[in-house]
């Protein structure tokens, strides 16, 4: 069974501050250390996205890096979901929000939904165990 760690929030004086341009084009993020040292980036939206995907991966593999029994998730608490539908009748999409406004979306195709329908309505001894060992 896997454990569960939640990230912190910053480290003490530590901070990131973000901004998006008003086209929507680029987002720019302020980050000051606990030394008080600021430095600014700016990403193009592609970067961004990029970066989101890649981040996740990096905080589990770093936690891997401290706990290399693999056993430990980086979790949030769900504030809230959302299922929509999307334009043609292509599928669903699922959104994930954090109680503190982060939010991700996937897109389910019809067998993905009908899957995922199934493991949450199984009780926890019928439930698919993962392999705790995860590929970064």
């Amino acid at each position: 069974m896997a454990k569960l760690r939640q990230p912190g929030r910053s480290r003490p004086g530590g901070s990131v501050a973000g901004r998006y341009c008003p086209a929507g084009d680029s987002v720019r993020l302020d980050l000051v250390g606990g030394n008080g040292a600021t430095s600014r980036v700016i990403l193009p939206f592609d970067a961004l996205s990029s970066l989101l995907r890649t981040l996740p991966k990096m905080l589990q593999a770093a936690l891997d890096a401290r706990f290399p029994d693999g056993s430990l998730r980086v979790v949030q608490w769900l504030g809230a979901w959302r299922l929509e539908q999307t334009d043609g009748d292509a599928g669903l999409i699922l959104r994930l929000g954090t109680p503190d406004g982060f939010e991700v979306a996937f897109t389910l195709g019809r067998d993905d939904a009908d899957r995922l329908g199934a493991a949450l309505a199984a009780t926890p001894a019928e439930t698919i165990q993962c392999d705790k060992r995860r590929t970064h």
